[in-house]
């Protein structure tokens, strides 16, 4: 395939990664994909999974359970809204989309997951000392990072929905044979969801790469760079939508209490298996703190 061709496609596929995350609410037919991609729907398959590792289908389906999950812990939402919401034909259809990917129903990894909320004026401002039991509920670790080039895209928006510009730099790198054996995948959040509206959260989407690359298209990722430096390190194991708990034991309970003060970085997270393979149970995220 020339270069002129490739970049062609992946644009036209990009426009397909934006509209599935836009419409998951609707019926995703893939003739009505291969139409945005204007591409004939003979070959549309074909391509978009050379290009992006994964059957169109697939990505819409983990993309509906992945934004399901979020809300079965992030709202109060009721499972038949849920599933119509990710466009399911029915409850019962949903539940059993769910079961098969998370290992159990709905309702049951709301009911073990979903955390009450506290109103602001309920929350005390002075820090308890680290019980047992939230000593021990995560493990941290110090390390030495070393300064990492990186190629992301940024994203703006609930940092739940970084995955569209992940799936774009992975297809961007792909198409560029950026990706190997060594390459690390990291995403990179500036501000706290708690404090924040989600329209304005920022984020970056990154792959590590050897060197900064000069850019050839406007579109193209940009070049970033983690500085090197001691850090603290705790290595999650679970679905992304999970991630809040951690976040908060880590930088509301334990860096309080640890003696140690966070470099002026912002916190970034490293994905050590691919969410397109790996059941959401068996995902790992090291979630990284810089230290002075």
């Amino acid at each position: 395939m020339k270069e002129s061709t490739g970049n062609n496609y992946r644009r036209r596929l990009c426009r397909v990664l934006d509209y599935i995350h836009n419409h998951l609410d609707q019926d995703l037919d893939v003739n009505a994909l291969a139409e945005v991609a204007l591409m004939s729907p003979y070959h549309f398959h074909r391509i978009y999974r050379q290009m992006a590792n994964e059957t169109v289908n697939a990505t819409v389906r983990r993309l509906r359970l992945q934004k399901a999950a979020s809300d079965l812990i992030r709202s109060n939402l009721s499972l038949d809204r849920i599933a119509k919401d990710v466009a399911y034909s029915s409850p019962e259809a949903f539940i059993r989309a769910f079961s098969k990917e998370y290992g159990e129903s709905p309702a049951a990894y709301r009911d073990k997951r979903q955390q009450p909320i506290i109103p602001t004026e309920q929350l005390s401002v002075e820090l308890q000392p680290l019980s047992k039991e939230c000593k021990t509920m995560f493990n941290v670790e110090m390390m030495e990072f070393e300064t990492t080039n990186l190629l992301g895209y940024e994203h703006k928006g609930d940092y739940m929905e970084i995955g569209n510009a992940f799936d774009k730099l992975f297809m961007f790198a792909g198409s560029k044979r950026l990706i190997g054996p060594e390459t690390r995948s990291i995403g990179i959040y500036y501000n706290d969801p708690g404090s924040v509206d989600a329209s304005e959260l920022r984020s970056h989407a990154c792959i590590s790469v050897e060197a900064p690359r000069d850019a050839e298209e406007e579109q193209d990722p940009e070049n970033l760079q983690i500085p090197a430096g001691r850090c603290a390190t705790l290595l999650f194991k679970g679905p992304y939508a999970e991630l809040e708990k951690p976040y908060n034991w880590f930088f509301g309970q334990w860096l309080p209490q640890s003696g140690l003060e966070a470099a002026d970085f912002p916190p970034f997270e490293e994905y050590l298996n691919d969410p397109r393979t790996t059941a959401p149970s068996e995902l790992l995220t090291r979630i990284h703190c810089l230290l002075k």
